[in-house]
């Protein structure tokens, strides 16, 4: 059983996942962000995540920092890439992610920096919620990727 409230804004400010989560991000920020929107969640630092997989730990679901998995040993990151669920926050572009990081149906990838919008998906996706899940003809990493906003300046083409 999933059980979230929600603030007037729409984000959940609690929400449980079924499972075991590990949420470990280069960044503080995002650690703390996640952390307090899923408080059943276990916050790791990157060292913390990789002496757990040395020891053979693992968990159900986990939220990471691109750049930290991509440093991860081929074993470990193959691990972690089995998992049910991964969500991958990253600065990188989609199309600059390694395919094999982005096409398990248990991943997903959302850009930095993220809106509210992304940030909700995200969590909808990690507590398994249905209607949350996207078509199957569009990952969630496409759709959370799309949203991300233009740089300013000039539009392609002007």
């Amino acid at each position: 059983m999933h059980d979230c409230a929600t603030s007037g804004i729409g984000i959940a400010h609690t929400c449980r996942v079924a499972g075991l989560l590990w949420i470990s991000d280069r960044e503080p920020g995002v650690r703390d962000l996640f952390g307090d929107l899923l408080p059943d969640a276990e916050v790791l630092a990157p060292d913390e995540l990789e002496a757990r997989l040395a020891l053979g730990q693992a968990p159900d679901g986990l939220v990471i920092d691109g750049t930290q998995l991509l440093e991860l040993p081929p074993r470990m990151r193959a691990s972690l890439l089995a998992l049910p669920r991964v969500l991958i926050c990253t600065g990188r572009l989609l199309a600059s992610m390694p395919l094999s990081l982005v096409s398990s149906p248990g991943v997903a990838v959302m850009a930095k920096p993220f809106c509210m919008e992304d940030l909700e998906a995200a969590i909808e996706w990690l507590r398994g919620t249905p209607h949350s899940l996207p078509p199957s003809s569009a990952p969630l990493a496409a759709i959370v990727q799309r949203r991300r906003r233009r740089p300013r300046g000039r539009l392609p083409g002007a």
